[in-house]
């Protein structure tokens, strides 16, 4: 904003403080006796003058700064204060306006402040201030001299206190977080002073306020800049943890008005952080919020506020964890935590509302050392936060019959041990919705996986709707010929079991360990909207039915040998909007088993071995796919006995220069039909133009991706139907399905390919 608009910012607020106002309904006049009226001096017009009910008194003291102040006997909510200065319709007077709980330390609520030329009693309104006892009137002269002469004061507010359940939250400045400004700090939306400002420009931007402890939320207070000529647009958020955050009121537009308004919702419990993300103004984009207020209760609707500790020994964290109740929350000071055995949660159970957190004071700076690691073991609702694992000898965490537990922003990076290790498992009976998020998993050189999912003792069910996302994994090797997946979601004894489970939104970058980077070994999951960056092996559902590809991203580098993208075996696997690009083996393989788990999938009494082998691939969806610049694209079958069955390939494109594009190993019935091939030789089995079309599909390079061109033929191309293809690779909704994973569309794009910065410790 330029500087005249800055100047007419601050002199429109300034009017509105100036103009005599009408009081809410909910304020009252407060009583104040003449013995509660002190001040730094007078010339023999005392005090107490301003409290008498006459105009024609007064008090005066010269000079700039004095002072004179009101005890409201208790501490009250303030809302506004009225004056009547002598001489008031010839001249102006300079004030500031401040108040304290305790009559030593102050805060100013209005600075700068000047009369207008009116006679009487003049209305100042300010942020309501809750809860405050004394109350200063810190005088600047006026504007012929530097005498102050008040001869009326009047204070107003809530006199029986805040109501129950909706006081005034107190806040300070280290509580404060932003996405951006621009030189106008969060800091400035609670001073007190309508003059200033957070400021930021554009879709999105937002300012976040830590109310340092569950509370529960029921209204929000904003005054906007320049808020009486434009309307500002906005969402209001919670989150209990800083992380996780609920919209409680979406799309929110203010009234025309300079002044606190009211924005009210459902109460929201419990709330820890508030975030309200603006989304510009009628003019412009700029996010302008003068002041912000929240209001709740002290309460967080749990039933307990939990407590807080601060551990910074071994010792003490084996203590807390020992005693640990839901709301409890233990924080790791700077250092090193190490003993011989594992931190052990062991039959511990917070609530949805009240978890048990273990969190690091900062991120990365508690280091779990020695052959430490956690053990989380039949308990649930429990949080580790932001700690750092450099254990040896025993895994970094093992979730052991547990559910509703959460790994987040904490850093795995365990020395090599020479031997297996895995760094993360998960398994035991009753395991269910834990949350493995935002953590960074790298680099691992040890045999065995980096998170293994095990049932009990590698049978029986597998832990169900975990959510594994938005992890760094990065540089796992060296290349072994099997046990060192990145993630191995099950066993072979769990391939029966349903999972649920979903992996979403990873970044797998230089994971080199072994031939399945992803080992999915159970059913019905799905593996979603993740990036594959230049690694080694495949994303293989190696058992179990009934899982969902889609979204992912596999982007290698052409050099580096065995970057792969999909293999299966198994029934009922949909495979549908991925984008496969330079890479050097099969992008999408549907190989031929050594075992017929028969049409059904469940056959009687399986054997231990019969659960081990590679079984027969039985309707298999591999629909709108994009593969460019790859070594191979669609393989279907192999050498071994079974091949698939009843599969369909349809409305992909393979577009390389190199190989055969779809190339059949074995004799299937798999339906072709929509697909494009182009590059290269198009099939080694003769198909015709309604099978795959030789054709260039006019594909372009946007932000690094190969998609369609607005003359591409593949447009509105798509044969058949598939229910389940709603959008695109994009997030893009399909109207009339074009071929491939990208639907030609102006829509904004919901999904891309991410990096590392994208995922891991410092996302929100």
């Amino acid at each position: 904003m330029g500087t005249k608009s800055m100047t007419c910012i601050i002199l429109l607020c300034m009017l509105v403080a100036l103009m005599p106002g009408v009081v809410g309904a909910a304020d009252a006049k407060f009583t104040i006796g003449s013995s509660d009226v002190t001040a730094s001096g007078h010339d023999g017009n005392v005090p107490a003058n301003t409290v008498d009910g006459d105009f024609v008194t007064r008090w005066s003291a010269n000079g700039d700064g004095q002072w004179i102040q009101y005890d409201l006997g208790v501490n009250r909510k303030v809302s506004s204060i009225k004056i009547a200065f002598l001489n008031g319709a010839s001249r102006t007077s300079t004030f500031d306006i401040l108040t304290s709980t305790d009559g030593s330390t102050f805060t100013t609520v209005s600075s700068g402040v000047v009369s207008s030329l009116v006679e009487g009693l003049q209305t100042f309104d300010f942020p309501d201030v809750d809860s405050t006892r004394y109350v200063r009137i810190v005088g600047h002269g006026n504007s012929t001299n530097l005498w102050n002469s008040y001869s009326e004061v009047e204070l107003y507010g809530t006199a029986s206190g805040s109501p129950p359940g909706a006081s005034k939250l107190a806040i300070t400045v280290p509580q404060l977080m932003a996405s951006g400004d621009d030189g106008n700090i969060v800091a400035y939306t609670i001073d007190g002073d309508l003059n200033t400002r957070w400021s930021a420009s554009g879709e999105g931007e937002w300012v976040q306020y830590d109310l340092g402890s569950s509370k529960r939320v029921e209204y929000v207070k904003i005054a906007f800049t320049n808020g009486a000529e434009r309307t500002f647009a906005f969402d209001i958020q919670t989150s209990y943890d800083g992380y996780n955050f609920s919209t409680v009121l979406s799309g929110a537009v203010s009234s025309l008005s300079n002044s606190l308004q009211t924005f009210d919702f459902a109460d929201a419990a419990p709330v820890r952080y508030v975030r309200i993300v603006g989304h510009g103004n009628s003019v412009n984009a700029w996010n302008s919020f003068a002041e912000v207020e929240i209001y709740g209760s002290d309460s967080s609707g749990s039933g307990s506020e939990g407590t807080v500790v601060e551990v910074s020994t071994s010792t003490q964290l084996a203590a807390e964890l020992a005693t640990a109740t839901a709301g409890k929350t233990i924080v790791l000071a700077n250092g090193t935590y190490s003993r011989t055995t594992p931190f052990a949660v062991q039959n511990k159970n917070g609530t949805a509302n009240a978890p048990i957190v273990i969190k690091a004071k900062n991120r990365g700076q508690a280091i779990i050392s020695g052959a430490s690691g956690f053990r989380v073991e039949n308990s649930s609702h429990v949080v580790l936060d932001g700690l750092k694992f450099t254990n040896t000898s025993n895994g970094a965490v093992v979730l052991e019959g547990s559910h509703h537990v959460r790994l987040t922003r904490n850093t795995f990076a365990l020395p090599s041990s020479g031997s297996g290790l895995m760094w993360l498992q998960v398994r035991g009976t009753n395991s269910h919705h834990n949350r493995i998020d935002r953590n960074d998993f790298g680099l691992k050189s040890d045999t065995e996986p980096l998170i293994a999912y095990e049932g009990q003792n590698g049978s029986g069910q597998i832990s169900q709707y975990d959510i594994i996302e938005y992890n760094y994994f990065h540089d796992v090797g060296p290349w072994v010929a099997n046990g060192k997946e990145t993630i191995r979601l099950g066993l072979s004894g769990l391939t029966l079991s349903q999972g649920y489970n979903t992996i979403q939104y990873n970044v797998f970058q230089n994971c080199d360990g072994e031939p399945e980077i992803i080992s999915v070994k159970s059913s019905s999951n799905s593996v979603r909207f993740n990036t594959f960056r230049t690694s080694k092996g495949s994303l293989t559902l190696r058992h179990g039915h009934n899982n969902s590809v889609y979204g992912n991203f596999f982007l290698g580098d052409g050099v580096e040998s065995d970057q792969e993208g999909i293999r299966m075996f198994g029934n009922d696997h949909k495979i549908y909007n991925n984008y496969f690009e330079n890479l050097t083996g099969e992008a999408i393989y549907l190989p031929n088993g050594d075992f017929d788990g028969g049409t059904g999938g469940s056959p009687p009494s399986p054997t231990v071995e019969e659960l081990r082998k590679q079984w027969k691939v039985y309707r298999a969806l591999i629909v709108n796919n994009t593969i460019v610049n790859s070594k191979t694209g669609i393989v279907i079958g192999s050498g071994k006995a079974y091949a698939p069955q009843d599969s369909v390939v349809a409305n992909n494109i393979v577009y390389n220069s190199t190989g055969t594009l779809y190339y059949e190993a074995a004799t299937t019935n798999t339906l072709f039909q929509g697909n494009i091939g182009f590059g290269s030789t198009i099939s080694n089995i003769s198909r015709s133009s309604e099978q795959i079309r030789n054709i260039n599909p006019l594909l372009i390079t946007v932000s690094g991706i190969q998609k369609l061109s607005a003359s591409s033929p593949a447009i509105d191309a798509a044969m058949g139907t598939y229910a389940f293809v709603l959008d695109d690779i994009d997030g893009q909704m399909r109207a009339t399905a074009d071929v491939g994973a990208d639907e030609y569309s102006g829509a904004p794009l919901l999904n891309r390919p991410l990096a590392a910065d994208d995922v891991g410790l410092n996302t929100h």
